[in-house]
């Protein structure tokens, strides 16, 4: 009898604890979907750039909450569900590193630019910034998470990124520390947790920039040089063309004609040279003697020496080298020639070209007319002549060309100067054999 009542009890005491366990069951496992919810949002928040990985992954949840509803038998069988459990955490784990590889990659990916990259949220509060970034004006980690209304960043930056942000997409150059910067914003981008992003963009172009404006005064200047002897040629040609000078004056004229097509042609030459020199082209080397590279050049120049009656003193060491043979022959050439130019009738010229320490050594000086202080920061620019000595010819170009020359060798070079006293260049190139 006793057993008679007991049975029941104990088989609905079982039923219970049955559906107890279904139902702590069903509460375990919405706790660890409530758990990938929560990994998948922290993973939102922290991942800066889109990826496939976090794609795959919201696609795995998504699949995997509709089985979830559909295999009951999951739910209702404890080692099963377990099971099932261990292999979503197993897929979910992996999907996560393989992630985490990608933004590992991406972020190496976003160091290695030259640009620098800033994200902020709609809050203008930073959610990313790259190396570049961070060498551009001095982003540190603190600054994560704080407003750029906040942070000594320049005026003018802050004002590009607040415009574009009201008006649309902007792109401005800034000035920052002597420096030129092209300023990209693009803002009301939208991540796939539905949140605004402004991204910002920017190159340092100081280099660029210089570099056009060069290339514009060179264009510019070469213009101006070659319309001179352009102007007198054709001057010239006009007068012996219509017969409006004697057979004399003819002769002169097409003397005068010759003289300005030199001209001309050297000036092409120079320019020619110089922008491979910039433009660093590869040029023929070879073993060269520099002792009879000077000797050849002051061969070349010996009609202008005899002409002002210099007096060469010169002290020369045999030197070899491996080089382009017109690089070293230009370099010494216009070096001379600048001396002997710019010195007085009767002066003396001293030309020295030694080895040491495996350096060439190579030394000119004269007992010209020297060159103004205000004037010697800039004697090595392309077309720049002081305004005293501009009758005395010449392409400007001549110091240009020996500066890139000299930078093309690794080498380094000297100019001392003083007003009525004269002038000494010295350079010194590593000898490369």
């Amino acid at each position: 009898m006793l057993s008679f009542l007991i049975i029941p009890w104990i088989l609905f005491f079982m039923n219970q604890m049955s559906l107890v366990v279904t139902i702590m069951m069903t509460l375990l496992f919405s706790v660890f979907l409530s758990f990938i919810v929560f990994l998948i949002r922290q993973f939102q928040k922290n991942t800066v750039m889109e990826s496939q990985a976090y794609i795959e992954i919201i696609e795995f949840i998504q699949s995997s909450n509709k089985d979830l509803i559909i295999s009951k038998d999951v739910i209702q069988d404890k080692n099963l569900m377990l099971n099932y459990i261990k292999e979503m955490q197993s897929t979910l784990n992996t999907q996560i590193l393989k992630s985490e590889r990608y933004r590992k990659r991406l972020r190496l990916i976003l160091d290695g630019l030259q640009l620098g990259i800033l994200l902020i949220d709609k809050d203008y509060k930073i959610t990313y910034y790259n190396k570049k970034m961070h060498l551009f004006f001095n982003l540190i980690e603190k600054d994560m998470g704080q407003s750029i209304d906040q942070l000594e960043l320049p005026l003018a930056f802050i004002s590009v990124i607040h415009e574009a942000v009201s008006k649309g997409a902007l792109r401005k150059d800034i000035e920052f520390k002597n420096k030129l910067y092209d300023v990209q914003v693009s803002p009301f981008l939208k991540t796939e947790s539905n949140e605004t992003q402004v991204l910002i963009v920017v190159d340092d172009v100081s280099l660029e920039r210089s570099t056009e404006q060069m290339k514009k005064d060179f264009f510019s200047y070469a213009s101006h040089e070659l319309k001179s002897p352009i102007t007198s040629i054709k001057g010239f040609a006009e007068l012996i063309l219509y017969d409006m000078v004697s057979k004399d004056d003819a002769k002169k004229a097409l003397a005068s004609i010759v003289t300005q097509s030199d001209t001309m042609t050297t000036l092409v030459e120079d320019m020619l040279m110089l922008s491979r020199l910039e433009n660093y082209k590869e040029s023929k080397q070879t073993n060269v003697n520099l002792k009879e590279t000077l000797k050849e050049v002051l061969n070349t120049l010996k009609p202008i020496i005899e002409q002002k009656n210099i007096i060469i003193s010169q002290n020369m060491h045999m030197i070899e080298m491996v080089c382009d043979p017109m690089d070293m022959f230009k370099l010494l050439k216009n070096i001379i020639e600048n001396a002997v130019k710019y010195s007085k009738e009767n002066a003396k010229v001293t030309i020295k070209l030694h080895h040491v320490n495996e350096e060439m050594l190579f030394v000119v000086k004269d007992e010209g007319f020297g060159i103004p202080s205000i004037h010697q920061s800039r004697i090595f620019e392309r077309f720049y002549r002081v305004d005293e000595y501009r009758n005395e010819g010449g392409t400007g170009l001549g110091l240009a060309i020996v500066k890139h020359i000299v930078m093309k060798y690794d080498g380094i070079i000297n100019l001392e100067s003083k007003v009525n006293q004269g002038t000494l260049v010295e350079v010194s190139i590593p000898i490369k054999k």
